[in-house]
């Protein structure tokens, strides 16, 4: 498959980790309008989700017909993510105790991190890694992709659109089942940011939209690449979610994932459309994306530590602050970016090499012992 028709999804982790990076750089700013302007950042969240899906149905097609396949998928899985996550919770562990913020580095806590069953552990879910609650929602989509997406795509074989329609509604369903269950359940709605809003069923309809796009406009037909259409789109339900976030309109948290998902695959589908007419065959976007998980577990140290200093600096000053948001921004997604580099080649390149050779070490027959 030509590289070029593929650097959309590296475009798309670009983009996502900067709006990322950016939601927390702007907290630590005492002007409100930056805050505002960084806060909708946190929908980069849902587009990573998108990307997710998309690539783990690109992977399994690939690689249909695999001896062992699932068992395959789960080694593949463990060794992209395992390796720089727990560096993160060493790091982390390290800087926050010796900070004097440690009481969340329980044994129980590290322990629910390490085997990533901490998505279903309230004290857990984002205390040890900071961001870590995506990895826990990651790591259960993990744990049923490949029975979720043998049913969907064969039912999609079988009747078609109807039956990624029937999926996406599906999906909404539960989104609205758990926005509104919650509701009836506790009385208040579900807070941004909080357990109720990062648990993996509150963002499950955002990897079926993935997975449902996939389909539809890969392998499909359906969704031919618009500029206009998908550009404007994009912008409408991302426009939205900036809305809920700076108004702080509580009522639509709980299905604030869903929207940023639907918004994530208009994008998506625009930059998809970029690299068909040939308008970007690489350059500094794609290289942001091919580390971007690299920069999500590392940024942190980054924006709430030594960039937090700088900032805190001149506080108070606006005129000053304006004046250092973007340089300083810049600055941190550059180091970022180098680190990344480091980590990609020491750290996540030979896990996945690991991971690789593992495989080719089961698979290969064992040898009969002579009688």
């Amino acid at each position: 498959m030509p590289v070029q028709k593929l650097d959309f999804v590296d475009r798309m982790r670009g983009l996502a980790i900067l709006a990322v990076i950016a939601v927390h750089y702007a907290q630590m700013f005492a002007s409100p309008t930056l805050k505002i302007i960084g806060a909708t950042g946190q929908v980069g969240v849902q587009l990573f989700f998108v990307a997710s899906a998309f690539t783990l149905c690109l992977s399994a097609d690939q690689r249909a017909g695999e001896a062992h396949g699932v068992r395959n998928f789960y080694i593949r899985r463990y060794f992209r993510i395992a390796p720089l996550y727990y560096l993160g919770i060493v790091a982390y562990a390290a800087l926050y105790i010796s900070a004097g913020k440690g009481s969340s580095y329980t044994a129980g806590n590290i322990l629910a991190n390490v085997f990533f069953v901490h998505g279903v552990i309230p004290s857990a879910n984002n205390s040890i890694v900071p961001g870590g609650w995506t990895i826990g929602a990651e790591m259960l989509f993990y744990l049923i992709f490949p029975a979720l997406y043998w049913a969907v795509e064969r039912s999609w074989r079988r009747f078609g659109g109807a039956a990624l329609a029937a999926w996406l509604g599906l999906a909404l369903l539960v989104a609205l089942g758990w926005h509104f269950g919650y509701r009836l359940e506790t009385g208040r709605w579900i807070a941004n940011n909080q357990f109720p809003y990062t648990v993996f069923i509150a963002q499950f309809s955002v990897f079926m939209i993935g997975i449902v796009y996939y389909l539809a406009a890969w392998r499909g037909d359906m969704l031919a690449p618009h500029r206009l259409r998908d550009g404007l789109l994009a912008a409408a339900g991302f426009g939205l979610c900036s809305w809920v976030i700076v108004a702080d309109v509580h009522p639509l948290y709980g299905v604030l994932p869903t929207f940023a998902g639907i918004a994530s695959v208009f994008l998506a589908n625009w930059l998809r459309g970029q690299s068909a007419a040939g308008a970007s065959g690489g350059g500094w976007l794609v290289g942001i994306g091919k580390v971007s998980f690299s920069l999500y577990v590392l940024h942190f140290m980054l924006v709430w530590q030594p960039s937090a200093w700088v900032i805190h600096w001149f506080e108070g000053d606006v005129l000053a602050e304006w004046l250092i948001a973007l340089p300083l921004f810049v600055i941190d997604v550059v180091l970022l970016y180098w680190a990344g580099r480091i980590t990609l080649r020491y750290i996540e390149t030979p896990a996945n090499n690991l991971a690789r050779a593992l495989i080719r070490r089961l698979e290969k027959p064992k040898e009969i012992p002579a009688s």
